[in-house]
């Protein structure tokens, strides 16, 4: 009893996948154009942070095991702050309009903070990052107020 033996059944439909692989592949590809082009219109500062793409690469990094920009997997008392200069991209663009580090997170696009206690806040100035533009040379430099901690403590009154 020779039975014949059948293909698999992931074969059967073989040329469907690389037809929908290949429109995938597409659609990303104009998608991509068309914000180009946006960025192009408006300007980079002008488009808004896309949430959605937050929350699935929080998702991806939480069911791969890393820790999510929330920081999930962080010792108490550590927070991760996203940096408001680059919106966590770790890049800016320059005025030529070309892509370079963003001088206050330095590249990274966030930075780990530790509080010692429930006194500590987050520095107004620098908004927890440590680094800002000083005001009276506009180059970008270690926070006066905080002195690069990126925490402040409120003053305590004079006895």
């Amino acid at each position: 009893m020779n039975t014949p033996r059948l293909p698999p059944a992931q074969f059967k439909y073989r040329n469907v996948y690389i037809v929908l692989m290949a429109g995938v592949v597409i659609a990303g590809f104009i998608w991509q154009l068309k914000w180009m082009q946006q960025v192009r219109r408006t300007g980079a500062e002008n488009i808004a942070p896309n949430s959605f793409m937050n929350q699935l690469g929080n998702w991806m990094l939480e069911t791969r095991g890393g820790a999510a920009a929330g920081g999930a997997n962080l010792a108490p008392g550590v927070e991760t702050l996203e940096c408001n200069n680059c919106l966590g991209t770790g890049s800016v663009l320059s005025e030529t309009g070309e892509r370079a580090i963003c001088p206050i997170c330095l590249g990274v696009g966030s930075r780990l903070i530790r509080r010692q206690d429930d006194l500590d806040r987050i520095c107004p100035l620098c908004a927890g990052m440590g680094r800002t533009t000083l005001p009276d040379t506009d180059e970008v430099g270690t926070c006066p107020r905080c002195g690069g901690r990126g925490l402040v403590r409120p003053a305590e009154p004079a006895p």
